[in-house]
């Protein structure tokens, strides 16, 4: 990964939250209807924690319901 960063993006407080991947598009949902981001762009940031993922499928669940 050169020049990568596999957090994709700072971790720091105007990256958390609310504003990760970017404010106006936190909450795992896409732009495309249906499509759900579940990665390291994602609150609570990189790792191996599987936490986004796991916030993602409970957005998935809230929504299929």
């Amino acid at each position: 990964m050169v020049g990568g960063d596999i957090f994709h993006g700072a971790l720091s407080l105007n990256q958390l939250f609310s504003a990760r991947p970017m404010i106006g598009k936190a909450g795992y949902r896409g732009a495309i209807p249906g499509l759900y981001l579940c990665g390291s762009g994602t609150h609570p940031g990189g790792g191996v924690t599987g936490a986004p993922g796991h916030n993602a499928a409970q957005v998935v669940i809230g929504d299929l319901r």
